[in-house]
């Protein structure tokens, strides 16, 4: 007779260290299901929990820009690190009280999902690309961590222990990553004292965003006032800083070096937490502030009223996408929104221009303590909160544009302290000079284009091309300030700063805002004009000058006196550099890169930088004028042909890039191509990028276009004895 035991309420739990059966037949008791609950939780924290916490600790500019408090950021992190086990834990528990193998599958599944994110991690991480690699690679890695759990108990009782790892993760995030400092307060000493005599008028202090000094220099050094004439009005009523440079190419740590006239020795915050000194501080709790910030967070409660919070919601779903471009391999990360251009917002795409924004109503993040003029609202009365949660029209290059103007308004005679710092002319390149935004960008602009490959020079020259257009749309900016200020009698008694933050690399190969050994003399450059109050000439100063030297320039106009400690020194006092510049020490390198833009162009004025590679000197001349040949073997089909008939469109927007794909017979690379615009010769296309349908040109036209139908033709350019021959191109 066979001995039996009635089974126990534990009795399909085994001992450790001996195999488990693969499918569970009892309805589990609370120890298993609590040890399923920590292997969720555990393997949750290799797969999402550190990846997120460990970037978005790294990144407090994310939690600044979003103006989030310490309870949103503890309830982000509770979030990352236990709702997605939490879910997993809750679907596998109640399939488990439903029927025992049910609840094995759905445990198993989960399992399987956190180890093939996690898989997708380390391949992330190891620079795989190819998404059918890392897919397989990721699910081979969950079928293996399934059957470890599911048959040997030491495996299981590991990844049991992994939840330890899931708190800790949560812990660093929350009181030892950088972002910590927000999460406990930080650590904002009381300001020290400072004294300043009473103002006499405004101080207004513009910064732009991403602009290289060296886009509005002629090569011998002057200001190209045929486009751009209100830099070179400025200059004519101020100081001139030729050789000024930021101290980093982030804004994070350049806007607040401007303001604080320090460096940030790493890891500070762009907020008062870290810069408890800064120009607001001095000068805000005795004047009215009028303050616009598109990401720092620089001015005090104490001084101004502090924005609305962004939401958890958006925070989240903000984790979510940079989730994804960690996760997702290759193209497919691609898809995604792009995480490079702001602190959040990510999945907000432009989508279709709204003419009337900015006008009036949401005209971006900040404070005010001045009246708005009547009829006209600054502030909105649903709120605001930072660069991710402005209108998409808002965050692009017009809605910042309107947004400078609205927050000049304001400004009149009366003593203030005004701050704007508007993300422009910062790509993308959308606006024109001429009051309209561009029909199309060209998504075909490699981010890191090869450089041996022979486009990279015609990448690069349009690039050139499509930041000076906007730089002009900046010019206008500054000319209306300057009008501003005139017509309401602030000019003469304002002390009026105009920088930028940094400049950005515009030559081959290396573009952007990436510091390499070879472009910081571009990226790094930009403006710096400073007006002092009463002063009515012109002077160009060529000694080297740095973002950290404004703040303390300021107080020594204003008379102010301080016992603060500044990196900086006054460019007014006779003081030598205190740091040097991360360029050359002179100015030379400016010019030589105001030459090489000049050699790509065929002159300073708006036909001038359309006037580009082939046919560059028959910019600006009537095609009637020409000579005419045979037909071309080539055909174009131009990208923005159905608006050609009736411009502007009804949003504004104007032909002044033009798109097309051209094919040649034999399928090989076609030359650049002449666009004419309404009989006259407007642009040269450059083909670059070869596309589905044929080989992709892009062009940059010089103003030409006219209110109602326009005509576009497009011509091959032949060279001959009796000199160029026009030769038209048909449409595909």
């Amino acid at each position: 007779m066979t001995d039996t035991v009635a089974p126990s309420a534990d009795a399909d739990v085994e001992p450790v260290g001996t195999e488990r059966a693969e499918v569970r037949r009892t309805r589990p008791g609370l120890r298993e299901l609590c040890v399923d609950a920590a292997t969720l939780v555990g393997l949750a924290g290799l797969a999402i929990t550190q990846p997120v916490l460990d970037l978005f600790g790294r990144n407090p500019e994310f939690f600044v820009a979003g103006r989030y408090g310490a309870r949103q950021i503890v309830l982000f992190g509770v979030l990352v690190a236990l709702a997605p086990a939490l879910v997993a834990i809750a679907g596998s528990t109640l399939a488990s009280l439903a029927h025992p193998r049910l609840g094995t599958v759905v445990h198993a599944a989960a399992l399987a999902g956190f180890a093939f994110l996690f898989g997708l991690v380390l391949l992330d991480n190891a620079g795989v690309e190819e998404a059918w690699l890392a897919f397989l690679a990721a699910a081979a890695l969950g079928g293996v961590v399934v059957w470890l759990e599911r048959t040997r108990a030491v495996a299981r009782t590991l990844l049991s222990y992994l939840a330890l790892g899931n708190v800790a993760f949560l812990l660093v995030f929350l009181f030892a990553s950088p972002t910590a400092e927000i999460v406990t307060g930080g650590s904002a000493d009381p300001v020290a004292s400072a004294t300043v005599p009473p103002l006499q008028g405004p101080v207004v202090f513009v910064i732009l965003d991403e602009f290289p000094v060296t886009t509005i220099m002629r090569p011998d050094g002057t200001i190209n006032d045929d486009r751009y004439p209100n830099f070179a009005r400025l200059a004519d009523g101020s100081t001139w800083f030729r050789n000024a440079s930021s101290i980093s190419p982030m804004t994070s740590v350049a806007v607040p070096s401007m303001l604080a006239g320090t460096i940030p020795d790493g890891g500070e915050l762009p907020s008062y937490l870290d810069h408890p000194r800064n120009y607001l501080t001095l000068l805000g709790n005795r004047h009215p502030v009028n303050l616009y910030e598109s990401v720092t967070d620089m001015c005090p409660p104490s001084v101004c009223a502090p924005g609305p919070r962004g939401s958890l919601r958006t925070a989240l779903r903000d984790g979510s996408i940079v989730y994804g471009h960690q996760v997702l391999p290759g193209d497919l990360a691609d898809g995604l929104p792009g995480i490079g251009h702001s602190w959040g917002g990510f999945g907000d795409d432009l989508g279709p221009a709204d003419p009337t924004a900015g006008s009036g109503g949401s005209a971006g993040s900040g404070s005010s303590a001045t009246s708005a003029p009547a009829g006209e609202s600054i502030v909105g009365d649903d709120g605001y909160g930072r660069w991710h949660s402005l209108d998409p029209f808002d965050r692009s290059a017009q809605g910042q544009f309107n947004i400078m103007r609205q927050w000049m308004a304001p400004i009149d005679a009366t003593p203030s302290v005004n701050l704007i710092h508007v993300a422009f002319p910062h790509y993308p390149w959308t606006l024109t000079p001429w009051g309209t935004r561009l029909t199309q960008f060209p998504s075909t602009l490699p981010a890191d284009p090869d450089p041996d490959d022979p486009a990279v020079d015609t990448s690069g020259r349009l690039r050139y091309q499509l930041h000076s257009l906007q730089v002009g749309a900046a010019d206008v900016a500054v000319g209306e300030m300057i009008d501003h200020l005139k017509a309401v009698g602030a000019w003469e008694d304002a002390l009026v700063v105009v920088s930028s933050d940094h400049g950005v690399s515009l030559l081959p190969p290396d573009f952007g805002r990436r510091l390499t050994g070879e472009n910081a003399e571009e990226l790094l450059r930009m403006p710096l004009f400073i007006k002092a109050p009463g002063q009515t000439a012109g002077e160009v100063r060529d000694d080297p000058a740095l973002t950290i030297d404004i703040l303390p320039s300021i107080m020594d106009l204003l008379g102010a006196e301080s016992d603060w400690s500044l990196d900086g020194r006054s460019l007014y006092d006779g003081s030598d550099p205190s740091h040097e510049p991360k360029v050359d020490a002179s100015v030379q390198p400016a010019l030589d890169i105001a030459a090489r833009h000049a050699a790509d162009v065929g002159g300073d004025d708006w036909d001038g930088l359309a006037a580009v590679g082939i046919g560059r000197d028959l910019v600006g001349q009537r095609v009637a004028d020409l000579a005419t040949g045979e037909p071309s073997e080539l055909t174009w089909a131009p990208d923005d042909e159905d608006v050609f008939g009736s411009l502007p469109t009804e949003d504004g927007r104007m032909p002044y890039l033009i798109g097309a794909t051209v094919t040649a017979p034999d399928g090989g690379q076609p030359p650049e191509i002449l666009v004419a615009v309404n009989g006259t010769i407007a642009g040269v296309a450059g083909t670059h990028v070869h596309g589905d349908d044929g080989w992709r040109a892009f062009g940059v036209m010089a103003p030409y276009f006219r209110d109602g139908a326009n005509t576009v033709e497009a011509f091959e350019v032949e060279s001959t004895d009796l000199g160029p021959v026009l030769r038209p191109i048909g449409t595909a």
